[in-house]
């Protein structure tokens, strides 16, 4: 076994310094496209500004761009890390490649990024429908599970519920009953080839949030979960970029992408072009905080009969109280509330009426009509 080098005196300098002087061009004519520019800039650790992720973003849909540039682009930013400008300039591009729905300028979506360690079933589809029961519009893109097999999509199936995919489904779903669950793949094709880029990757990258920003009914009333605290302030003060008129982005302390009946939930709040950090918690609903050890769901079915039960009132535990915590916190952004507490009395009330269970059944007859 050889003996280990020393090294005599300190050398400064950083791994990655030498990029500061390598020449900006490409290595091959291959590699010059669009895109290859802003790869560039990424690897050397230099922020977009908005204008310029928004033309980093549309390059990276460019037919003529590679897929292995296309994961060094998603590999150079997400190592770099997402500021909230860049966040908001490719949310911008994907909003324009969006398919565009109809929907009421008071439609309000809740959503979650997913990938959180904690493993609760479907906690924003639950807090949808309960949410329309007590009167708000609901817009909600849906997708399949990327690491699990319980997504909000997957879900829905064991409900009966099938997704919007076209633009009269939403208008026919949101007029017949209040509430809509968009197919996001399908509102998104131009997204499709970058997610299989990112799928053979196999790394968490930032493509669903911009996504998530982009709801194709032109929401401007949202209810983020994100799936790490650092996300919180970059992700509202995107939405704020953005236009957003009232929207919470949430983490629990816990490590949950919703609000959090365990403890604390950091909030990025952002109204009327302000954004606001604070944290909340189960209390300031007149809710009693409570561990979520119990509330785990391995699989689309575990989670829809959570669900099937919190909307019979078969559950009166920790899986309703988590509920309607989220359901009223999208009731009070969503401004059919005034405070959090009315707004935990209308989650609950929507519940206890059968008017959540109502929803989820017309839904279910709406959508599977011939």
């Amino acid at each position: 076994m050889s003996e280990k080098c020393k090294v005599e005196g300190k050398m400064a300098s950083n791994r990655s310094d030498w990029l500061k002087y390598a020449p900006a061009s490409a290595t091959s004519a291959r590699a010059e496209t669009p895109l290859f520019p802003y790869v560039n800039r990424l690897m050397r650790g230099q922020d977009l500004d908005e204008d310029a992720a928004e033309k980093f973003f549309s390059a990276l849909t460019e037919p003529e761009v590679g897929s292995i540039q296309i994961a060094a682009a998603l590999t150079a930013l997400t190592a770099k890390g997402e500021t909230a400008e860049e966040l908001a300039g490719m949310a911008r591009v994907v909003r324009r490649m969006a398919t565009k729905v109809s929907a009421p300028k008071t439609a309000f979506d809740i959503s979650g990024t997913g990938s959180s360690p904690a493993r609760t079933f479907a906690v924003s589809t639950a807090a949808a429908l309960v949410a329309a029961g007590a009167g708000l519009v609901i817009a909600k893109q849906s997708n399949r599970g990327l690491m699990t097999k319980a997504g909000s999509a997957d879900v829905l199936g064991e409900l009966g519920v099938k997704l919007a995919h076209e633009p009269a489904d939403v208008h026919a779903t949101l007029s017949g009953t209040g509430l809509s669950f968009l197919s996001a793949p399908k509102f998104h094709l131009g997204l499709r080839r970058i997610a299989d880029v990112r799928g053979w990757l196999g790394i968490r990258t930032s493509l669903n949030l911009p996504g998530l920003m982009a709801n194709p009914a032109g929401v401007t009333h949202q209810l983020i979960g994100v799936w790490h605290r650092s996300l919180v302030a970059p992700v509202a003060h995107a939405l704020c970029l953005l236009g957003a008129k009232n929207a919470w982005v949430v983490h629990g302390s816990d490590g949950l992408d919703e609000v959090t009946l365990a403890g604390k939930t950091f909030v990025g709040a952002v109204k009327d072009g302000e954004v606001r950090p604070y944290t909340i918690s189960p209390a300031d609903f007149g809710i009693k905080p409570a561990k979520l050890d119990g509330l785990k769901a391995a699989t689309a079915k575990e989670s829809a009969n959570i669900i099937r039960d919190v909307l019979a009132s078969k559950r009166r535990d920790e899986a309703r109280s988590l509920v309607i915590l989220n359901a009223a916190s999208a009731l009070f952004v969503g401004g059919i509330a005034n405070d959090p507490v009315q707004a935990a009395r209308l989650a609950e009330r929507s519940i206890d009426s059968g008017m959540a269970q109502n929803k989820l059944e017309r839904l279910v007859q709406f959508t599977n009509k011939k």
